[in-house]
């Protein structure tokens, strides 16, 4: 992909298939270890039942998942105090 003058990129035909996106969907972004992990918000959380192993406090509800995967990328979203030194915008 390339970055636009104006800091846009373009999804791929492929991965949008595969991903099932259509325009006007969101997404929802992340910064790990230097990497930037996009993922669409009309993921099926039961497609990432097991994704990062075991859940240190015992299973949770979808509700309960969804919930705080919503506050975790509200938080992202809402915390500039990075933004400058790294040039993420959210």
């Amino acid at each position: 992909m390339t970055i636009s003058a104006k800091g846009q990129v373009t999804i791929p035909k492929e991965m949008r298939e595969l991903l099932d996106l259509r325009p006007g969907d969101q997404l929802i972004y992340s910064i790990i270890d230097g990497h930037v992990a996009v993922t669409p918000k009309n993921v099926d959380f039961n497609d990432l039942a097991g994704l990062l192993g075991k859940a240190p406090n015992g299973p949770a509800s979808l509700e309960e998942i969804g919930q705080t995967v919503l506050k975790a990328a509200g938080a992202n979203v809402t915390d500039v105090k990075d933004d400058a030194a790294t040039g993420v915008a959210a």
